[in-house]
């Protein structure tokens, strides 16, 4: 492994781990005025970056884990009130994941945290070195997810 590669898995690897630890996501939490499991978190915003409805499979697939594991937390959602099941138009036999007004705030409240932390992490940044970032950030995140979603059907195939 070359030294620059080194360095980035490195660098992720402390950054993954600092933002995953469960005192974090409880300061999130807090910070966003919600009461939320990070799975729970998980879905609202991949439904309040989707800009619609999703179906359970979707949902799954965006966030990269089973289905079962997504029915679980939207009937919790559900009985909450933060989601809400609503017709597929596509499919009238089907259900699609809609935010409710109460869990579309969440989400926001969520998103707005965390940009928050972002926003002071980055206040001694140059607006070139944001940009810069944001570029590269853009490109590896659309790289490993492409690679692992090859990798994950590379691997059902061989099943």
């Amino acid at each position: 492994m070359d030294e620059n590669l080194r360095r980035t898995v490195d660098a992720y690897r402390r950054l993954a781990t600092s933002m995953n630890r469960a005192k974090t996501h409880e300061r999130l939490t807090e910070a966003a005025g919600v009461r939320l499991d990070r799975p729970d978190v998980q879905i609202l915003v991949d439904l309040l970056d989707a800009g619609e409805p999703r179906r359970i499979g979707k949902i799954a697939e965006s966030l990269q884990v089973e289905s079962p594991h997504v029915t679980r937390h939207v009937a919790a959602l559900e009985r909450r009130g933060l989601v809400e099941r609503v017709r597929d138009p596509d499919d009238g036999r089907a259900w699609r994941i809609a935010l409710t007004e109460e869990g579309g705030q969440a989400a926001l409240a969520c998103r707005r945290a965390a940009s928050q932390w972002f926003e002071a992490a980055l206040a001694g940044w140059s607006e070139p070195e944001r940009a810069e970032l944001a570029r590269l950030m853009d490109k590896l995140a659309d790289d490993m997810c492409a690679h692992l979603k090859g990798q994950m059907e590379s691997t059902s195939s061989a099943r």
